[in-house]
């Protein structure tokens, strides 16, 4: 387009141009710093780098080694007392003194449950970094997707800008010959400033990208961060989609739905818990001691203390954790269903997306196509002004930037539902 849009001006323009403009007529755009392929992060190794930088889930993973240790404090066994004690006797002149111990023993059923509970949230907080990991990953490749098609956009603006620049300078030329009015030139001007307008959004949302795979990949620098890759395409599948099958995978496999069930052992662990301790368990003590007295000198005792569940039963606690397991339980209960929910949203809008970009392929682009043709053909017969050159081209650069609109969108819905379904699209549907 920009070939036959230059070749267009110059056949308007020529008896108006001096005889070196044509030679000086660019054939194709100049380079444009930042937009070369140059060498990037890849999808995947930005996503690997954000894995092992991120300073939030680097944080967040510090809670594994709480967890690991609030197993070894559930299963420590309770210390032994020790109570020395002096005692004066009102027999003889030295005083006597005595020492108890106290321990008491664990009880298989608590100890066990203590345990099972501790592991329960170990595994929750398993599943929750899981849960973490692939969230980041998910906004990893967004965010790389984004920058690359902005960076196709800017590419596009950069050209139409260097061309409607070039197309005013050559029609001021003929203004000043008289072969143009002011209003054409006017034209050509408030295209101009529309095109910097249009490019100067892309740069931003392009640099506003780049600042967030920064902080998503824990990299600190004033230099924004290039990545490399090809442009979006189709992922295979894509007409495949089985919307109960990755429902069902996403409930299978989805790190969250695992943590609400790991609450849903906790709760039922401290239930057994709660229910253990509605039985007595008894206390050991022993005690020995020098009385000071000429004829007992040697005293000792041995004995338990057994509590009487006479006037509290535990009730309390008791329903408590039944309420707070009834509670985790339909938690799950309604993680599940929002999960598959989440998935059937994703699927619907996929579809959509991808048709829309079908409809690009199959209607829009071969318009565009047409279109430079028919430019061609008007051109070389003389029947194209500038107002309608102009024209055209917006024409054309609105159909471009749509086309890029559509495929970025469909990219976004594809890693939108990955990310709802917990696992690659692709392999769930082979």
């Amino acid at each position: 387009m920009f070939r036959l849009v230059v070749t267009a001006l110059l056949a308007l323009l020529g008896p108006w141009l001096p005889a070196d403009a044509g030679a000086a007529a660019p054939t194709e755009s100049p380079p444009v710093p930042g937009l070369t392929a140059a060498a990037g992060l890849s999808e995947s190794a930005a996503v690997l780098r954000a894995l092992q930088s991120n300073p939030n889930l680097r944080a967040f993973r510090k809670q594994r080694g709480i967890a690991e240790a609030q197993i070894v404090s559930a299963t420590a066994l309770l210390n032994p007392l020790l109570q020395l004690t002096l005692v004066h006797l009102q027999e003889g002149p030295q005083l006597g003194w005595t020492a108890t111990l106290k321990w008491t023993p664990p009880q298989p059923v608590e100890l066990a449950a203590r345990r099972a509970q501790a592991r329960a949230t170990l595994d929750e907080v398993r599943y929750a970094i899981a849960e973490q990991e692939w969230t980041l990953a998910a906004t990893v490749r967004l965010t790389h997707a984004t920058i690359l098609e902005l960076r196709e956009q800017s590419r596009i603006l950069t050209e139409a800008l260097a061309l409607r620049r070039r197309m005013g300078a050559l029609l001021r030329t003929r203004v000043q010959h008289g072969g143009a009015t002011r209003i054409e030139l006017n034209l050509f001007e408030l295209a101009i400033l529309n095109a910097q307008r249009d490019l100067d959004d892309v740069e931003l949302r392009r640099t506003q990208a780049q600042s967030q795979l920064q902080a998503l990949l824990g990299v600190i620098s004033a230099e924004p961060m290039e990545v490399s890759g090809a442009l979006l395409d189709e992922p295979a599948g894509a007409v495949l989609l089985d919307a109960e099958a990755l429902a069902e995978q996403s409930v299978a496999s989805r790190p969250l739905r695992k943590a609400a069930h790991a609450r849903v052992i906790e709760r039922e662990q401290a239930l057994r818990l709660a229910k253990t301790r509605l039985w007595p368990w008894p206390e050991l003590n022993a005690r020995f001691g020098q009385t000071g007295s000429s004829k007992y000198p040697n005293d000792w005792q041995a004995g338990f203390t057994l509590p009487l569940p006479v006037l509290n039963q535990n009730a309390g606690p008791i329903q408590v954790a039944v309420a707070e397991f009834d509670k985790e339980h339909a938690a799950e209960q309604a993680q599940i269903e929002t999960l598959k929910q989440g998935v059937y949203a994703a699927c619907a809008e996929l579809k959509l997306r991808h048709k829309i970009l079908r409809r690009f392929r199959s209607e829009v682009l071969p318009v565009l196509s047409e279109h430079d043709h028919l430019m061609e053909l008007a051109v070389r017969g003389g029947q194209l002004d500038l107002v309608a050159l102009l024209s055209s081209e917006e024409s054309v650069l609105r159909g471009q930037r749509d086309y890029s609109a559509a495929r970025l969108a469909f990219r976004q819905a594809w890693l939108m539902l990955e990310a709802a379904v917990g696992a690659s699209v692709g392999e769930v549907l082979r």
